[in-house]
């Protein structure tokens, strides 16, 4: 084995718990590499193994791109997560062909009996509404700005949404960023949205603040309407309490460090 193969088994097995994003088809979803290995027999399990690491060629470290329906990869990933198939709602209305669904589980090669599988198939006619959807992927982006503002060093970010379906458009704490690469990767992250966007901070605005928060508590999440409502503009914050010291000890750099005096 060549020192290049040594050195990533030994990075992943250090963290089993390790959190991976795997983009199906365009939409992303975050699970962790346990979850994965508690099937080893499958694709997943099977592509994250230890012996297949090297094989692995990840996007900004830890992000994988397999290109299959994104939507129906989330029967895929709570069989994953739960050891079972979560079935739509009776009262949803965009219709699923039971061919796609029957050829994503056995492209993931998730081990049902073909009696259970036969079971799943006629009961599932069509998938969740598109609007849940929807909404679920605009909050997921919402989370993806808040890293790309910290990632940066920057503290928050105001973005307007237009009712009448213009782009929205961002402004930050600090005047120069505007023109900068941030800029570019959250515009690129919130364009596709467009008016919905405004449809949805209108309708559960508050409710998706208090979603985040969950899982960002320094989140500062206001929102408010320009004076004819054909605006609205959203205020997102976030104090990043961690010191340099911090930031370095949490790093990869600090994991060199303690290798080079080991040595």
């Amino acid at each position: 084995m060549s020192t290049k193969e040594i050195n990533a088994n030994s990075k992943f097995d250090a963290s089993a718990e390790q959190t991976i994003v795997l983009n199906v088809g365009g939409v992303k979803y975050e699970t962790q590499r346990s979850t994965l290995l508690s099937y080893p027999d499958t694709f997943l399990g099977t592509m994250f193994a230890k012996r297949n690491l090297s094989l692995l060629h990840p996007k900004n470290e830890n992000e994988y791109f397999i290109d299959r329906d994104g939507s129906l990869f989330r029967y895929v990933i709570q069989f994953y997560r739960t050891g079972k198939v979560y079935l739509p709602r009776d009262n949803v209305t965009t219709f699923v062909s039971l061919k796609e669904i029957e050829a994503e589980l056995d492209y993931y090669q998730i081990p049902f009996k073909k009696h259970e599988k036969q079971k799943i198939i006629h009961k599932l006619n069509f998938t969740n509404n598109p609007t849940v959807e929807k909404l679920d992927q605009f909050i997921y982006v919402l989370r993806n700005v808040l890293k790309e503002v910290m990632g940066t060093f920057e503290t928050e970010v105001m973005i307007t949404f237009s009712k009448n379906g213009y782009p929205p458009f961002m402004n930050f704490g600090r005047y120069y960023v505007k023109n900068s690469v941030i800029m570019e990767s959250i515009d690129s992250l919130i364009k596709p949205f467009g008016s919905v966007a405004y449809t949805f901070l209108d309708k559960y605005g508050s409710d998706i603040g208090q979603h985040l928060k969950v899982d960002i508590p320094e989140l500062s999440w206001q929102y408010g309407y320009s004076q004819n409502r054909e605006q609205l503009k959203l205020h997102m914050s976030i104090n990043n309490i961690m010191s340099d010291e911090e930031i370095f000890k949490h790093s990869r750099l600090n994991l060199s460090n303690m290798k080079i005096k080991e040595k």
